[in-house]
């Protein structure tokens, strides 16, 4: 008979424990059991449409600024609970307190990275891409391409070696643009993940759907994609390159004047 704790997940806004025995988490060092996981029962479909629907009406409903400010409170809580994830990561990946440390802290510091950028855009909902186009002989008539959040999902399906740094690296960006993300982590070391998203949820610091979590795996895929659905697995090594997050679209009207642009433009690297 089992008797280590089955891990749960976050979906549709809530904690859902998945049924059955589900899959042992090891020690890899000394093979001993753990903690489980299962996402058996789950309705994946539902907890994908709460989060495109409820987590992110809320996150675009906030200004750049607005966003910014809650990457650095996430990193703020994660701080608090450094020591632990250490213990976890140890356990459960079998890495060296300095291995550890490339992985938690490098998902830090992504994560107060973008907060600062975020920070620069004030109040800004929207990102101006390039110069006003002019589409006549009459200065007053011209299209401007605008940047905004995409209506979806970023969904993560992490690499096993970066439980930490492959959820923020990508998350990060994600969040500062008004998507909502879940993440799949790696089963064999799950636990990390799971409980730094636990950290964060627990804190109330996202809307509610603004992420998800399960670190069991999928049985079948939780619905066909979407056009505007975007998904990114981590490669062995953190690349710093990130799901696009961000939609462009035009607009054409008359215009005398041209609004003030935004200080910074962290979109140029995504």
């Amino acid at each position: 008979m089992t008797t280590t704790p089955l891990l749960p997940n976050h979906l549709g806004g809530q904690w859902q424990t998945g049924t059955g025995t589900g899959t042992p988490l090891f020690d890899p060092v000394l093979g001993t059991e753990l903690a489980r996981v299962s996402s058996a029962g789950l309705d994946l479909a539902a907890g994908f449409a709460f989060a495109r629907e409820q987590g992110g009406a809320a996150l675009r409903a906030l200004s750049y600024g607005e966003r910014a400010a809650l990457l650095g409170a996430i990193v703020r809580v994660l701080q608090a609970n450094r020591n632990a994830y250490d213990e976890i990561a140890t356990a459960n990946c079998g890495t060296t307190t300095k291995d550890s440390a490339v992985d938690i802290d490098g998902g830090i510091f992504t994560l107060g990275y973008y907060a600062k950028q975020g920070e620069a855009l004030g109040s800004a909902r929207a990102l101006l891409d390039g110069e006003r186009i002019r589409m006549g002989k009459d200065p007053v008539f011209q299209t401007q391409h605008m940047l905004t959040p995409t209506r979806g999902v970023a969904l993560f399906i992490n690499a096993f070696n970066f439980p930490s740094w492959g959820l923020w690296e990508k998350a990060a960006p994600a969040l500062l643009s008004g998507v909502p993300v879940i993440v799949k982590p790696a089963t064999a070391t799950a636990w990390l993940t799971q409980r730094m998203v636990k950290d964060v949820i627990d804190a109330g610091i996202l809307p509610p759907g603004g992420t998800s979590c399960s670190p069991s795996t999928w049985c079948r895929s939780p619905a066909r994609p979407r056009r505007r659905a975007s998904s990114a697995a981590t490669p062995p090594w953190p690349s710093g390159r990130c799901v696009a997050t961000l939609k462009r679209t035009a607009s054409t009207a008359p215009c005398s004047t041209r609004p003030p642009q935004p200080t910074a433009n962290p979109s140029a690297s995504w």
